[in-house]
């Protein structure tokens, strides 16, 4: 199924969002030790951090024009997701040592996974685009 140009923005998202979840239950599962805590995680926190990440995205749409701008606006979103992770895991456990290294680590990886995935998409996009005008 072909997303239409105007949810363009919402399949991207949802589709960073995916690959965030795995990320943060793999993480969470590793450092923890169960399952439950990453999935329990993996269900607030990437979800906080996909509204973030797209609220970035609509503040630097253009970001995909060079590299050094993709990797500016990977680097905010990195940030905002350090923040956003240290707050809910601290709430989650009540320890700051658990919440800095999670939200250390887990926003590092997330941190790689969208610029290679900003880079993709937009490869995806401009490959896709003779094929839709020509329909």
């Amino acid at each position: 199924m072909r997303f239409r140009h105007h949810s363009n923005d919402l399949a991207k998202t949802l589709a960073f969002g995916v690959i965030h979840v795995v990320l943060a239950i793999a993480i969470g599962w590793l450092l923890t030790g169960t399952f439950v805590f990453g999935a329990m995680l993996a269900l607030v926190e990437p979800l906080c951090n996909t509204v973030v990440s797209h609220g970035i995205g609509m503040l630097m749409p253009d970001a995909h024009r060079s590299r050094r701008m993709a990797v500016r606006k990977s680097v905010v979103v990195g940030v905002a997701h350090l923040v956003v992770a240290v707050m809910l895991v601290r709430l989650f456990t009540g320890s700051f040592v658990s919440a800095w290294l999670y939200a250390l680590i887990e926003p590092a990886a997330n941190a790689v996974a969208h610029y290679f995935f900003e880079r993709w998409w937009h490869r995806a996009q401009v490959s896709s685009a003779p094929a839709a005008s020509a329909a």
